[in-house]
């Protein structure tokens, strides 16, 4: 009985997941993602030049892909970094590659916050000011709680 309950509770979360993406990846945008793989795929045998690209950022793209030092830093990094670190030598490319990338972490990140928002705002702490929980959830800097109870 209890396994069929978390059972059709995971079908229900999984089903809303795929409405969800379904909503942030439309056809439309699969069909930009195609045209934009590059950003994910630089190193590839068979490279073809994007439409929106022009012929000199294709170039410094086919000059980028050949570069062996590139496309290990490629496989080492992470995609936002390899991308930020390349801006000093293709800087071009490097823009428009950071431009196509960036809408993701944005959505993610509000996407965090709007949920931290709904876990700290439940029905039974409806008049808590959620504003100092949320900056504590939300932040990355771990607080030194031995100096804080000393400066009190």
């Amino acid at each position: 009985m209890f396994q069929d309950d978390v059972f059709e509770e995971l079908i229900q979360y999984l089903t809303s997941m795929r409405a969800s993406f379904e909503k942030y990846f439309l056809e439309e945008q699969n069909t930009k993602m195609k045209l934009n793989s590059w950003t994910h795929n630089s190193f590839l045998s068979n490279l073809q030049k994007p439409e929106s690209m022009s012929n000199e950022i294709y170039e410094s793209l086919l000059e980028m892909s050949s570069d062996t030092s590139m496309e290990s830093l490629f496989k080492t990094t992470p995609l936002n970094d390899f991308w930020c670190r390349i801006r000093d030598e293709y800087p071009t490319l490097g823009k428009m590659a950071l431009n196509i990338l960036l809408p993701f972490p944005t959505i993610y990140l509000c996407e965090t916050g709007f949920s931290t928002y709904a876990a700290t705002k439940t029905k039974y702490r409806n008049r808590l000011d959620a504003e100092p929980d949320m900056r504590l959830q939300l932040s990355s800097i771990k607080p030194d709680i031995k100096q804080l109870m000393k400066n009190k």
